[in-house]
């Protein structure tokens, strides 16, 4: 099963006969990897911009779309996110005040 996983990183040379059947079980296997890439990294924007009041499902969608269509762009627009996003607001708070009021 390993050599499947591997197949789409080999390079054709003369040596290399696939048939068929291999290539489309690694076409396969690359787009599943390729979907759980694009949507862990679309889960993850998602959460962490709804913690900092930004508009989470444009940045999940256009980050999770990018990435698993056109990886290069989408690693940039993942880089991007994270220098865009701003500060928490919603779950941690800015102050150094107690819960429970004063003393």
């Amino acid at each position: 099963m390993l050599h499947y996983a591997l197949l789409p990183l080999q390079a054709g040379g003369e040596t290399a006969q696939i048939d068929g059947t291999t290539m489309l079980i690694a076409m396969v296997i690359g787009f599943i990897i390729g979907v759980v890439i694009a949507a862990g990294a679309a889960y993850w924007v998602y959460k962490d911009a709804t913690k900092r009041d930004n508009n989470e499902l444009a940045w999940a969608i256009g980050v999770g779309a990018l990435l698993f269509l056109f990886f290069p762009i989408g690693v940039i627009a993942l880089i991007a996110y994270v220098i865009l996003r701003g500060d928490e607001t919603t779950t941690e708070p800015m102050t150094g005040e107690t819960a429970g009021g004063e003393w």
